[in-house]
């Protein structure tokens, strides 16, 4: 099984090289580099908490495609994705032009994260976010296309959203191109089982992820594709200390209980209870910015242990040994890791990242 990290997206872009040196070193297969404009948190809880005396904001992201191509010539084999973009922000063939220039920068080793985005990054910036599922069918249409098309061969494309009229897209990949979809429901499995070389959804537990993946390989079935051309990856954000009851401490700091509300209302509802702000989907829905400190606090005040403890790999390297080798069993071939362990303590940088070592040790 491989594992992946997430790459270097915050300023001093000095550091974003070394960062991506030490990863490959450390023994990591990927780099994933969020496509985003906004973090998660409202600036008001940010500024609070002791990582602000060196980000000031937690929006303050580099562009993915550039990152990919300032730290990849720094590397030998370490893979370069985007987790994940969308075309939401860029036409495709933009979009694509990106892409196709990451993969040369990484020698072939880009992978194309994509998915139907996150409302944080569009609607504050008044990029209409209608269809989302839909532009991003049409637009996985246009980017097999534009890939499969030779040398001065004309593109012309008459669909709801996108228009090519003798349009070119001569730019090729030097490396196999995989193209993941970031899917959970039934509509981006089915697209992920017609168009994708992987899948990496995020937040799901090992048994949720056996029922999605059922899903999914039953859709490709019926596109006539056998379920492994289908690379099985999933996003973990983890929690580690070698104590149990420092896990669940950490589970109840703020800033690791605003994840948890994150989550889409279905997955409270399954275990019986009501999402703070009601009917909610998650990162399709959520807008750091419309919250303030209060309301922000008053709707964590709601979220119950056992809802935090699911928006997270958590607990001892043991038990987080346990949970990878059930994902494992089940099938997943790649885990992003991001190691969330220290915003509830940030004394914990220097153990939580020992203890993910070691953990991805055992798996080596």
């Amino acid at each position: 099984m491989e594992f992946g990290t997430v790459g270097p997206t915050f300023p001093p872009i000095s550091e974003a090289p070394k960062t991506a040196k030490r990863l490959e070193e450390k023994g990591y297969d990927a780099l994933w580099f969020a496509d985003h404009l906004l973090g998660w948190y409202p600036h008001e809880i940010w500024k609070e908490t002791p990582f602000a005396m060196r980000y000031p904001s937690c929006h303050m992201f580099y562009e993915a495609f550039c990152s990919i191509c300032y730290t990849a010539p720094f590397t030998q084999k370490i893979k370069y994705g985007v987790s994940v973009t969308e075309i939401i922000r860029r036409h495709p063939a933009v979009m694509l032009q990106q892409a196709v220039t990451a993969d040369h920068a990484a020698n072939g080793r880009f992978i194309l994260g994509i998915g139907a985005g996150e409302a944080e990054n569009i609607v504050p910036y008044g990029i209409n976010f209608e269809n989302p599922v839909a532009k991003l069918e049409e637009a996985l249409k246009l980017i097999k296309i534009m890939l499969s098309a030779d040398y001065g061969e004309k593109i012309n494309f008459q669909g709801k959203f996108f228009k090519f009229e003798d349009a070119l897209f001569d730019l090729k990949p030097i490396g196999e191109f995989p193209i993941w979809l970031g899917a959970h429901g039934n509509k981006m499995l089915k697209l992920t089982a017609k168009y994708g070389d992987g899948w990496l959804p995020s937040t799901l537990s090992p048994e949720v992820y056996a029922e999605r993946m059922e899903k999914l390989n039953k859709f490709a079935k019926e596109e006539k594709r056998e379920p492994e051309e289908i690379k099985k990856g999933i996003f973990v954000s983890v929690v580690v200390d070698e104590k149990e009851s420092e896990v669940q401490r950490l589970l109840r700091t703020p800033i690791l209980k605003i994840h948890a509300l994150l989550m889409p209302s279905e997955f409270y509802e399954a275990m019986g209870y009501k999402h703070p702000f009601g009917k909610f989907y998650g990162l399709l829905d959520y807008i750091p910015t419309k919250y303030n400190k209060q309301q922000i606090m008053e709707a964590i005040s709601k979220i119950p242990d056992e809802i935090s403890r699911i928006a997270f790999v958590s607990g001892t390297p043991e038990q987080i040994v346990q949970t990878f080798d059930k994902f494992e069993k089940i099938g997943v071939e790649h885990i992003v890791l991001w190691n969330l362990t220290y915003f509830g303590d940030v004394s914990k940088i220097k153990t939580s990242y020992t203890l993910l070592d070691e953990i991805l040790e055992h798996f080596k």
